[in-house]
C-alpha cells in the first residue's frame, strides 16, 4: 500500500488520538503509506481538517460514526475508496422502538452535558467499548464543550445526503456486531444507499473497532484495493 494517501476522520466526542494503533500497524505495514488525521476540536483550541495532497496516488478517505457526515463532499469525490466504520445515514433509523430509545438517549445526554459534560463523555467512552485507562486521559482533556453539544445536536438531526455515497470509486462498510452506539443494522442501511458497496461484520466488534481491532480493518482495506485491481 506504498502509493496511498490515507484521511482519517473520528466521530463525535473523540480525537485523532483513536487512530494511535491504526496509524502505527499500517506504517509497519507499509513504511510509505501517507496517513492524515484531522481533529475536531473537542480536546484542543485547533480544528485540524486534512485534504489529499499527491494527485498520483491512490486516495482512501476512512471516517468513524458521525465523521462520515463532516467529511467534504470534495474528498468523496476524489476518493478511490470510501470506508465507513460503525457509522449510520441516520442515527435515528431503526424500528419504531429503537427510534424512541436513541431519541431519548441523545435527548438525556443533551440535558446532562449541561451539568457534568466530564460524566457524560466517560459514559459514551464505556458504551463504546474503549478501555478505562484511554477514557481517562482523554476526559482530563475535554475543552470545548460548546462544539461538543452543537456536533451532538448534529448527530441527532443529520441526515446523509444519499448522494455522497456515490461520489467515491467503491465504498467499504466496517461495523461491529457488537456496536452499543450504532447497532449494526446501520450498515444495511449504508449499503441501500450503494448497493455495489463491501460489508464486512466483525462479531467482536463494538463502536471502538477501529481502535481496537485495526489489524482487522486494515485486512478488509486491503482486500477491498486487491479487488480493485482486478
Amino acid at each position: 500500500m506504498a502509493d496511498l494517501e490515507v484521511l482519517l476522520q473520528h466521530g463525535w466526542a473523540l480525537d485523532s488520538s483513536m487512530w494511535r494503533n491504526w496509524t502505527n500497524l499500517s506504517k509497519q505495514l507499509s513504511p510509505a503509506i501517507q496517513i492524515r488525521t484531522a481533529d475536531r476540536g473537542y480536546f484542543s483550541s485547533a480544528l485540524i481538517n486534512q485534504s489529499f495532497f499527491k494527485d498520483g496516488n491512490r486516495k482512501i478517505v476512512v471516517a468513524h460514526s458521525l465523521g462520515l457526515h463532516l467529511i467534504p463532499e470534495s474528498q468523496l469525490a476524489n476518493s478511490d475508496l470510501l470506508v465507513i466504520i460503525g457509522s449510520f445515514v441516520h442515527f435515528h433509523d431503526g424500528t419504531d422502538r429503537e427510534s424512541r430509545v436513541s431519541r431519548l438517549a441523545v435527548r438525556r445526554m443533551l440535558q446532562k452535558l449541561e451539568r457534568e459534560p466530564h460524566q457524560v463523555v466517560a459514559d459514551f467512552y464505556e458504551n463504546c467499548g474503549f478501555p478505562e485507562n484511554y477514557a481517562a486521559a482523554q476526559i482530563s482533556r475535554l475543552q470545548n464543550l460548546l462544539l461538543l453539544k452543537g456536533d451532538l445536536e448534529l448527530l441527532d438531526q443529520s441526515k446523509l445526503d444519499p448522494n455522497c455515497l456515490l461520489k467515491p470509486r467503491e465504498v467499504l462498510i466496517l461495523h461491529g456486531a457488537q456496536d452499543a452506539i450504532a447497532p449494526s443494522h446501520h450498515a444495511e442501511n449504508l449499503k441501500k444507499l450503494r448497493p455495489d458497496s463491501i460489508v464486512a461484520i466483525h462479531s467482536d466488534g463494538t463502536h471502538a473497532l477501529p481502535y481496537d481491532h485495526p489489524e482487522w480493518c486494515l485486512q478488509q482495506i486491503e482486500s477491498s484495493l486487491l479487488v480493485q485491481r482486478r
